[in-house]
């Protein structure tokens, strides 16, 4: 094993059964961190331009950051990297758990799988090394038979991360599930963007990783516990803490339908006029027990138990799988994420894509879909998806592919960005995502800049551009440093460049830590570019945002309009505070200003202004 105390990954090629341990130089990480930053570095440096998302050549990344198994808090966190079969995008789909922690624990700072197998195998991964076994007797089944029969052959303490039928059938939206929910801990899921496809199309059921202890190369540890001895101290002063254990991210539900950003029908409506049944509160009555990845003290993780099992409910499955289809009861919801969970789909896209089918049913333009409402016809639909059977196949293709194939009015309300469908705000009641979806790297996405809550209580004003093109420039940029890290998104930090220059050993200050966090963004708007010509006629909303009211809650009496103007307005303070062209490309000043060209001199050849881009 390496003495490099971050920086050493296990390399495996499906094709031919080979792996490798690579070592990342520490100048890397000195300027990209780990996790998203890395990942985006490894995929811009190793991807051939114009690669199919579903080809053997296609990388696929498990790669933990430098505070991953460490005693700093919520540092249980992983994240798979890969190009988007969904969007042909950059992709970084982050999972909590203890999947990450064990990885790092034996040794590996992450595991980056390339080519194909000839069948089904699984990967397990310990202190040994790793070893190629048969999977052909797994391959069919569910999440939680998957991780039983793993763990019936290596051991109970192993951490897996499979995929379902769905990552088997290339649906474009399927996920990477991580452990079950049938666990007493926190299962986590890679769901964004299609990995659990790019894993199927490898051959590849499952990552087994089994770790014997819990030690983390460090180059400082006295330091590493005084810095998370301090970050424990503060996450236990944020009142906000006790709202987390007790409801989880459910808590959201009620306010979001108060002030009209809950999506609803389709996202043609911001309220449900009887949604207490979706509530935090109603949830929590059947709650089972909570539960936590590793070291976090928040266990915001809510299990209900259902018919088929348990499962574990958050915000955006009530947001998507609840309100969006017009089902208002969460234990209905629960019983669809069952089903969305044990066959292996990202439940935001699903959600959204239901919605979808079941507005253009109402249009007459789609068949074999239900109605808004119909919760036994939103299970039996989500089973098609996922098996790719009659209506479903072409669901399956994800919303952007399904409204260019049915054409007219369903490309008016196909809610996506970048071919990513959205998550559960709706940007004509929160502008401030309006522009982070419109912006966000991987398309339609909530976490790179959460502008609600500052809408809601403050700073930012609501329905005013005043200050909010700032707000998300910078939250992107130090979002995708603490995604570099891993930590959770949902606890304050405290000094992390100090907890990553006890970890590594090198200096890392605030304005390093902040620096690595734009360099990365702007790292992956070059490969977005390079990948799919992206530019300002992508950063835009669904029609629907821009050509109807938003009726507000309660009665729908009064409405918002987000004009196209106004976005627009929005749009260029936002390039112009990073220093992009109104193109949309970064300037050749700002990619020489964070030393991208040091080390990608081509980057250059994409600045605004210049013409180079990869379309296939």
């Amino acid at each position: 094993m390496s003495s490099q105390p971050f920086g050493s990954l296990l390399e495996v090629d499906l094709s031919t059964g080979k792996s490798r341990v690579v070592e990342v130089a520490p100048e890397v990480i000195k300027y990209f961190i780990g996790g998203k930053g890395l990942g985006a570095y490894l995929l811009f440096k190793h991807l051939k331009p114009g690669t199919d998302p579903l080809s053997p050549d296609n990388m696929l990344m498990f790669l933990t950051g430098p505070l991953t198994g460490t005693p700093y808090p919520t540092s249980g966190r992983m994240v798979v990297v890969t190009k988007s079969p969904l969007t042909n995008l950059y992709l970084d789909s982050h999972a909590g758990g203890h999947l990450g922690s064990a990885i790092r624990w034996c040794g590996y700072d992450g595991v980056i799988v390339k080519g194909k197998a000839s069948s089904p195998v699984y990967l397990l991964v310990s202190e040994e090394g790793v070893e190629v076994r048969d999977a052909s007797r797994l391959w069919g089944k569910t999440v939680s038979e998957t991780v039983k029969e793993v763990r019936r052959e290596v051991g109970e303490d192993a951490h897996a991360a499979v995929i379902g039928p769905a990552g088997e059938n290339l649906v474009r939206f399927a996920a990477i599930m991580i452990d079950s929910d049938e666990d007493t801990w926190r299962a986590g899921i890679a769901g964004r963007g299609g990995a659990g496809a790019v894993m199927g199309s490898k051959n590849l059921k499952a990552l087994v990783v089994k770790a014997k202890g819990r030690k983390v190369r460090c180059a400082d540890t006295e330091k590493l516990r005084e810095v998370s001895r301090k970050a424990m101290e503060l996450l236990s002063r944020t009142k906000f803490l006790k709202v987390r254990t007790a409801i989880g991210t459910s808590f959201w539900v009620e306010p979001m339908n108060r002030f009209g950003i809950l999506p609803t029908r389709n996202f043609s409506r911001g309220f449900l006029k009887d949604a207490v049944g979706l509530y935090g509160e109603y949830l929590r009555a059947f709650v089972k027990r909570n539960a936590s990845c590793y070291n976090c003290p928040v266990a915001c993780g809510k299990i209900v138990e259902v018919e088929g099992g348990n499962v574990k409910v958050e915000y955006e499955d009530i947001a998507l799988l609840g309100s969006n289809c017009l089902i208002d009861d969460v234990i209905k919801v629960a019983k669809s994420l069952k089903v969305v969970n044990e066959l292996g789909l990202d439940a935001i896209s699903t959600g959204n894509v239901v919605a979808f089918a079941m507005e253009l049913r109402e249009l007459g333009l789609l068949k074999d879909v239900p109605a808004f409402g119909d919760h036994e016809g939103q299970v039996e639909l989500i089973r098609k998806i996922a098996y790719r059977e009659g209506v479903g196949d072409l669901l399956a293709e994800g919303v952007a592919r399904v409204a260019e194939r049915v054409g007219g009015k369903a490309r008016e309300i196909a809610m996506h960005v970048k071919g990513m469908e959205l998550p559960g705000y709706l940007p004509r009641g929160s502008w401030g995502m309006a522009l982070a979806y419109a912006t966000s790297d991987r398309g339609g996405c909530h976490q790179r800049a959460w502008t609600t809550r500052a809408e809601i209580e403050g700073p930012l004003e609501r329905f005013s551009t005043e200050g909010v093109a700032k707000f998300v420039k910078d939250t992107q940029d130090e979002r995708a440093a603490a995604f570099s890290l891993i930590v959770c998104d949902f606890i304050p930090l405290y000094r992390p460049w100090e907890a990553v220059s006890a970890v590594t050993g090198l200096e890392f200050s605030e304005e390093d830590y902040l620096r690595g966090g734009e360099r990365i963004w702007n790292l992956v708007r070059v490969f977005n570019i390079r990948e799919a010509g992206i530019g300002r006629k992508d950063d835009t909303l669904p029609p629907r945002c821009f050509n109807e009211p938003l009726p507000l809650p309660p009665n729908g009496k009064f409405s918002v309009s987000l004009r196209r103007e106004t976005f627009e307005l929005m749009l260029n303070e936002y390039y112009a505070l990073r220093k992009w062209g109104m193109d949309g490309r970064p300037s050749k000043e700002v990619l020489e200003k964070l030393e991208l060209s040091k080390f990608f001199p081509e980057v250059l050849n994409f600045a605004s202004g210049g013409g180079s881009s990869f379309s296939g």
